[in-house]
């Protein structure tokens, strides 16, 4: 009875598709960066509409206050605070979604610069084999017209 299974070792990657899995890397790299960034903007439109809902409060409050109606215009500063520790915390979330987005950027572009750096080596490679095997033709060729058997 076998306890464990001996798994096949799996076939190294070739270069263009260890080049493809990189690719695909930067991709939902950058799938992140756009989701993180989306999610700042949305808070940053809802405190935007937070401070204008807070704007208006502070109108009625006046209003309220002008026309000495102290119930009101309480409500409307009660109403105010509350919705300032709101705006509070949605700034500071939205204050962190920007950090991250800031170190995810700034890791998207070395991931970029490693990939580019991946094709560079992957196209030197490529090259030297070209020539090394063109190197060899040549080689063969010229043993071909050095034999004494061809002439």
């Amino acid at each position: 009875m076998k306890l464990f299974r001996t798994k096949k070792p799996a076939a190294p990657l070739t270069m263009e598709e260890s080049y493809q899995k990189q690719l695909q890397a930067v991709q939902k790299m950058r799938r992140g960066v756009a989701d993180v960034s989306t999610s700042r903007q949305r808070l940053d439109l809802q405190a935007a509409d937070l401070q204008a809902a807070m704007d208006a409060l502070l109108a009625q409050a006046g209003a309220a206050t002008a026309a000495r109606l102290d119930g009101q215009a309480a409500t409307a500063m009660t109403r105010h605070a509350v919705m300032a520790e709101q705006l509070g915390d949605i700034v500071s979330q939205r204050d962190a979604l920007l950090e991250q987005e800031s170190m995810l950027i700034g890791a998207l572009a070395q991931l970029q610069s490693r990939v580019r750096g991946f094709s560079v080596t992957a196209e030197t490679l490529k090259a030297s084999h070209s020539a090394a095997d063109a190197k060899r033709r040549i080689g063969e060729s010229l043993n071909d017209l050095n034999d004494p058997g061809m002439q």
